[in-house]
């Protein structure tokens, strides 16, 4: 039983879906992954199976859930020394909350425990995206870029990263909710900060989609997330932006993205980022789907691919469900 005490469904984060056709029985499962990171920087992660998390109960969800240990998620203090040479800046006034008005607080991407087999990659991960905002951060600021305000630190590991809050929401929810931008402005207002963060910063960031573009209440951008950034020409070790606005998402065998060995590594290079701005300008005269979007050379569709990598790796969740359907009915037959 896990130590979390649920009260609410709203205690849970929903962190992603993966929809797994059964060919064999004709069914399909929901596979949903759960989080929720505690006032005490404790996380719990678990996975349900069946109908969307609004049809399960706070008991099926609580049972779900378990902590993670914390050297699985959250690096330590000092980084190791092969992410960074470089000090890493420590947020003052712990504790409290900060102000969620004006600071977001981003945590690691705990979606990625969903891919299995891989301890700590997650914090290595975020490690990773903590050495590119402290690099950031030691460069003037740029009205277009994030702002980073430095890391949370809790027993001696890396929680957070404190980061300016920008009242707005992404590109795509902007423009689902039918409002426009000036795509004259707006573009090269994107392009200003990409300038600065090749030219001044020294990064790419190599993951440039409408979902990373937040949207003020002027209508002006904000790029953020620099979880795939690295140095022009650098090997991309860590991590792999899954978008597709590059032109060259992947940059290796479809079947090495998430599953197997990493045989091969994209390149992090400038002009990804200037591709994806060239396909934005041309996606924002019909702002359809960001994600099942096809206009550049685009060699696998980011839809049928996900369903792809999702149906192989959850073979063994599904299993387990057919496993327990089947055992519940033969308890019933017994009684």
């Amino acid at each position: 039983m896990s130590e979390l005490i649920i009260t609410s469904k709203d205690d849970v984060e929903y962190l992603i879906t993966l929809d797994i056709n059964d060919v064999e029985i004709g069914a399909k499962y929901f596979h949903w992954g759960l989080g929720s990171v505690r006032e005490d920087d404790t996380l719990y992660f678990g996975r349900v199976m069946g109908s969307p998390v609004s049809g399960h109960s706070i008991e099926q969800i609580q049972k779900a859930l378990e902590r993670v240990p914390s050297e699985d998620i959250f690096p330590p203090l000092p980084i190791p020394w092969w992410f960074s040479h470089t000090g890493v800046t420590v947020a003052e006034s712990w504790d409290a909350e900060p102000d969620l008005d004006v600071y977001y607080l981003k945590r690691p991407w705990i979606a990625r425990l969903e891919a299995p087999g891989r301890p700590r990659e997650v914090a290595m991960w975020f490690a990773h995206e903590v050495k590119q905002l402290e690099r950031l951060a030691r460069h003037p600021s740029h009205p277009n870029l994030v702002r980073y305000h430095g890391c949370r630190v809790r027993n001696g590991r890396i929680t957070g990263a404190l980061l300016a809050r920008v009242p707005g929401e992404n590109l795509w929810g902007y423009l689902q909710a039918g409002k426009t931008v000036d795509k004259d402005r707006f573009v090269a207002a994107l392009a200003s900060a990409v300038d600065h963060l090749h030219n001044v910063v020294g990064l790419v960031h190599n993951d440039i989609h409408p979902g990373n573009i937040v949207v003020s209440p002027n209508g002006m951008p904000t790029l953020i997330d620099l979880g795939s950034s690295y140095p022009d020409g650098e090997e991309m070790t860590l991590w792999i932006p899954f978008s597709c606005w590059g032109g060259d998402p992947l940059d290796m065998d479809p079947e090495t993205y998430y599953d197997g060995p990493r045989t091969a590594s994209p390149t992090s290079r400038k002009s990804r980022d200037l591709a994806a701005l060239k396909q934005l300008r041309i996606w924002l005269d019909n702002p359809i789907d960001p994600w099942t979007t096809t206009i550049s050379r685009q060699r696998v569709d980011a839809s049928e691919y996900f369903v792809e990598v999702s149906n192989r790796r959850n073979q063994e969740a599904v299993a387990r469900h057919k496993a327990s359907i089947k055992a519940a009915k033969d308890n019933e037959t017994a009684a």
